[in-house]
């Protein structure tokens, strides 16, 4: 159970923002109970013909595999967006989120691939897929990823010196690509707020901007709930 000042704190963080910027990746997509590194019912029942042809033992790892075929490259990123995106249709945790924010300007950092920050009616402009997403792996056309950069760092620009709250979601403690450098930019900017979402394992806060910073144990689904209580 979270330490009720901890909410309440971060609660007025949010509160008192003049933006927010939203960082999320795989255990974000966990809490809506997709999880790209298992190999669990849902992998073998929906990629079967990879699994059991293939060997492919989860998503990630069909990502970077070196099939044998153009073809057959094709056919599992077909899959996989049938799965993961053509057949999703939204869930609480954005639903959640997005009254959160109220009306609040924000920006989106993510290394998910699913589009469903998209999906769930975020605006597209204001969303850095730091790794594209599962249409440009498909097509090979990853030239989007320089225009959401550019806007990225505007982002940052208008609102540095300024109140800005980090809310990271599901992003484990060893991350190098988003939150090493994001907790980095934190340390430099006196007045932004970090919070981060994840797991009690895949906590970590550096010691450094301690002061700046609230880590909320548990699952992400239920710790969005608490922040709206």
């Amino acid at each position: 159970m979270n330490d009720t000042n901890n909410i309440e704190r971060a609660k007025a963080w949010i509160e008192h923002a003049d933006a927010i910027l939203i960082t999320a990746s795989n255990g974000l997509s966990i809490s809506e109970g997709y999880h790209i590194f298992a190999n669990n019912n849902d992998f073998k029942e929906k990629f079967k013909l990879f699994n059991e042809q293939l060997g492919i033992q989860n998503i990630v790892q069909g990502l970077f595999y070196n099939y044998p075929s153009e073809g057959m490259r094709i056919l599992f990123y077909q899959t996989l967006i049938k799965y993961m995106i053509t057949d999703y249709s939204g869930s609480s945790v954005f639903y959640n989120l997005k009254k959160i924010i109220g009306t609040k300007d924000y920006f989106i950092l993510t290394s998910n691939g699913d589009t469903h920050f998209q999906i769930n009616k975020f605006d597209k402009d204001k969303i850095f897929e730091i790794e594209g997403n599962f249409y440009n792996g498909l097509y090979r056309d990853f030239k989007s990823i320089e225009n959401q950069q550019l806007l990225f760092k505007q982002f940052l620009e208008t609102y540095r010196n300024k109140k800005l709250v980090i809310l990271e979601l599901g992003i484990g403690k060893r991350n190098t690509l988003i939150k090493a450098p994001i907790m980095d930019l934190v340390y430099n900017e006196a007045f932004y707020r970090y919070i981060t979402f994840n797991l009690p394992q895949e906590i970590y806060i550096n010691k450094n901007i301690e002061n700046q910073s609230i880590a909320i144990e548990g699952e992400i689904n239920k710790t969005l709930k608490e922040l709206l209580k």
